[in-house]
């Protein structure tokens, strides 16, 4: 009986302090847990978030780096300002105020204590342009873009709310140029030649699309036109070497000498850019895709009725374009050249053209002869500028004149008495003493005073004398000097004088030895003999 009663007693007893205590705590801990897992059951728990998951958000705060925004996370997430947008979007997109829902991007999540949260707007809206051209790109080669502006290199353009580059190398077909600005605000269809998602890049061609739209219509420009038609362009470009023309599919060039018949046609003064001028197709490059044409062939040609409109002896006024060794040419009309031959320069004699003209002077000339067959026009110059005609009235005979020693020669010395006009001092007429050579009384270059003998307008002739301007005195020394032809017969004449008086008997002073009728004798003999020797 006593142990039932001491068992029984155990088991009502009241449960020690420390065994109560830490009955407790785990009742208050299970309490607690249930606590937050029904707030759990009634928030529906964390939203799951990890990082490039995009997610709505609430903006509740803004900063001056950023805003709050509340995603529902544990925490609040960042949104630095950043991250709101970038270059590469084409948008506008305004600032979010408090209140207002925005869509995000998670790029960070750190843990712990200081749990952090980061988000980007820019990043998920460029993941779903890109994915959007993608997928454009896996249906079609091509898509559409609008220029934007024009940079450095090329033009930018919008493609999918992202902005692309082309080069300015493929915004037209291959040798053609044009202007990035003209396509600024206009939509058309490119392809992309090279793309980076990492590096958010994304190059675009408009020229292969023109080039295989043109390639067809160029193969039917080729099997309809042929060398030698004549069709209508717009010049669109001009260079120092050329013209280019528009015809429609394909550019042609017209070469600077195809401008014009006249010569050295400058491209400016022919035609400006934007003319629609009328052309010759004179060849045709299918494998270069070239075509040379001609507006001169276009033209009338003017030699056509050159025989008509310059015949001989015609005065007129022309340009001189060109100076050779040989002559000047000289335009007398646009697309009609003449030459001036150095000799009809010239009344004087001249080294080179250019010492009596200069390129681009205007001067009068006149036709000498006119070649249709070979294109040739001989002009005069030095015949409309005669110094000769009226001479008589400059120079007149028993004029004293000022001349220049021109040139010397062996019978006597021409000098100029003024330009074109020359005259002739023979070697007989240079001194009152005898003179072997002209170089050693004058000099090339030196001027002397002169008497004028003759003038001869026909012949164009003038006969000048230095000795008639000399002193009288001078001449005695002269004729002891230079035997004439009757000085020789008087010294004879002495000679054959002497001759006789040696050859003449003596009278003896002493003795005579022969008879004075002897001696008279002799003496007639001699006179007798006298005319036989003279003959």
């Amino acid at each position: 009986m006593v142990d039932e009663i001491r068992s029984d007693e155990l088991t009502t007893q009241e449960p020690l302090a420390s065994e109560v205590q830490v009955s407790k705590v785990p009742d208050e801990t299970t309490t607690v847990e249930e606590t937050m897992e029904s707030i759990m059951e009634q928030m529906g728990g964390f939203e799951d978030i990890h990082r490039g998951k995009v997610v709505e958000g609430v903006v509740v705060d803004a900063r001056e780096d950023g805003w709050l925004v509340d995603v529902g996370y544990k925490c609040e997430g960042f949104l630095p300002r950043k991250e709101w947008t970038h270059p590469v979007l084409v948008e506008t997109v305004p600032e979010p105020a408090v209140g207002e829902r925005v869509r995000v991007q998670v790029t960070n999540i750190s843990q712990g204590e200081e749990a952090q949260l980061a988000l980007s707007r820019w990043r998920c809206e460029f993941d779903e342009r890109w994915n959007r051209l993608e997928e454009e790109l896996g249906r079609n080669e091509t898509v559409e873009v609008k220029g934007r502006r024009k940079v450095k290199g090329g033009l930018i353009v919008d493609c999918f709310g992202l902005e692309g580059f082309i080069p300015i190398s493929h915004l037209a077909e291959e040798g053609r140029g044009v202007n990035p600005s003209r396509l600024v605000d206009q939509t058309f269809p490119v392809k992309v030649i090279e793309r980076d998602r990492r590096k958010r890049r994304f190059v675009l061609s408009r020229r292969s699309i023109l080039e295989e739209e043109l390639g067809a219509e160029r193969e039917r420009f080729y099997e309809t036109v042929r060398e030698g038609d004549i069709m209508e362009g717009e010049v669109s470009s001009i260079t120092s070497f050329g013209v280019f023309v528009n015809l429609g599919v394909i550019e042609g060039l017209v070469h600077v000498t195809e401008l014009a018949w006249q010569r050295n046609a400058k491209t400016k003064d022919v035609v400006t850019k934007g003319d629609t001028v009328k052309v010759k197709v004179i060849k045709i490059d299918r494998e270069k895709n070239r075509i040379s044409l001609s507006i001169r062939q276009t033209l009338d040609d003017p030699w056509n009725s050159v025989s008509e409109r310059w015949p001989k002896d015609t005065e007129t006024e022309g340009v001189v374009t060109n100076l050779t060794d040989f002559g000047a040419f000289v335009e007398i009309e646009p697309g009609v050249e003449g030459l001036i031959h150095i000799g009809d320069l010239s009344w004087s004699r001249i080294k080179h053209p250019k010492e009596v003209l200069k390129r681009n002077q205007k001067v009068g000339v006149v036709i000498l002869d006119a070649d249709m067959e070979h294109r040739r026009i001989s002009l005069g110059y030095k015949q409309l500028n005669d110094p000769w005609r009226n001479i008589e009235s400059h120079f007149a005979k028993d004029q004293d004149v000022k001349v220049k020693v021109i040139r010397l020669a062996d019978f006597g010395a021409f000098v100029e008495l003024e330009a074109g006009v020359e005259g002739l001092i023979h070697i007989s007429q240079l001194s009152r003493q005898r003179v072997e050579r002209p170089s050693d009384v004058l000099q090339v270059g030196s001027e002397v005073m002169a008497r004028i003998l003759e003038v001869d307008p026909t012949t164009r002739r003038i006969r000048l004398s230095i000795k008639v301007l000399q002193p009288e005195e001078e001449r005695r020394p002269r004729e002891e000097s230079v035997p004439s032809p009757e000085r020789r017969s008087r010294r004879e004449d002495g000679e054959r004088r002497q001759n006789r008086e040696h050859r003449q008997p003596q009278i003896p002073t002493e003795e005579m030895s022969v008879t004075l009728g002897d001696f008279l004798k002799a003496q007639e003999d001699d006179a007798l003999s006298e005319p036989e020797n003279h003959g």
